[in-house]
């Protein structure tokens, strides 16, 4: 669908003469924003956040109000990809959106990993490239019952068996207002992220334990800072991870920070809040 969007675009500027429809292009622009304070995730934990890498793009601007299939009708497009440090707040160029100009009405993009209607598995475009095949590698420092966590993710945002393909995962919702009439003089439009919403519903307190070794209980236990080997309710050692400049997570004991898995419910509000929640401001107004 979205891969003949150019063709479409083309076709409707040939009849501006009935239309009064013009081709345009608009310089695009993107940012994220500077959280200086920790942000408050689930329960009241404090998190650092010291890395947000997002791989952003293509992007579709939509004459319809609902994006999916109904985007056949595209105005803007900007088919390329970028990695955006999401923790500065100082707008960067990403090249230009290129279309006709009229309004629009909704908007939606992929995060570096694109899906296409001939083949089942999706492209990994150059931004996500640079990040491991993510869409998003995070980083930072949770601090939970009085433990600090570091920890990272590596989150990958791309079409499965309940979603569209060649359609992008991340769309305006229905709640969402958006709307411009796109003239020929746009000065820029800057695409704002802000990393802090995405952490904000984690919980990480599963990543925090005080156990002892007990019958039943796990072979590896984390007391806190220490790391606790069992065999039942017998101690067979003991490391301290904090005086090792680690962190004892539990079920693996001393590491040197979490890694959020995939199976995780850590993993799925990250990925969710990608795809749902956490949407980027746009911003029409921004003067380069």
């Amino acid at each position: 669908m979205r891969r003949h969007a150019l063709a479409l675009i083309t076709v409707v500027a040939a009849g501006c003469a009935k239309t009064g429809q013009t081709r345009t292009s608009v310089p695009l622009f993107v940012a994220g924003t500077n959280v200086t304070e920790p942000v408050v995730a689930a329960f009241g934990v404090p998190v650092t956040i010291e890395r947000a890498d997002l791989a952003f793009g293509p992007l579709y601007l939509c004459a319809g109000a609902t994006a999916g299939d109904l985007c056949d009708t595209a105005r803007l497009e900007w088919l390329e990809t970028v990695v955006v440090d999401t923790t500065l707040d100082e707008p960067a160029r990403a090249g230009e959106l290129l279309g006709v100009t009229g309004t629009v009405r909704s908007w939606m993009y992929d995060l570096g990993i694109s899906s296409q209607l001939t083949r089942t598995q999706p492209f990994i475009l150059g931004a996500a490239s640079q990040l491991g095949a993510a869409s998003l590698v995070l980083e930072g420092r949770a601090v939970a019952d009085g433990i600090e966590v570091p920890f990272t993710a590596s989150v990958p945002i791309q079409q499965t068996d309940d979603t569209e393909l060649g359609v992008p995962v991340v769309r305006k919702s229905t709640s969402e207002s958006f709307f411009r009439d796109v003239d020929s003089d746009e000065s820029a439009l800057l695409l704002r992220f802000d990393p802090s919403a995405w952490v904000r519903g984690i919980d990480f307190r599963p990543y925090v334990s005080r156990e002892t070794c007990t019958s039943g209980g796990p072979t590896i236990a984390c007391d806190g800072g220490l790391e606790r080997t069992c065999d039942g309710e017998t101690e067979l050692s003991t490391r301290d991870c904090t005086a090792m400049g680690y962190v004892c997570i539990p079920g693996a004991g001393c590491r040197e920070r979490l890694t959020i898995d995939q199976q995780s419910e850590a993993y799925r509000s990250l990925r969710n809040a990608l795809v749902s929640g956490g949407r980027p401001s746009f911003n029409w107004d921004y003067v380069p």
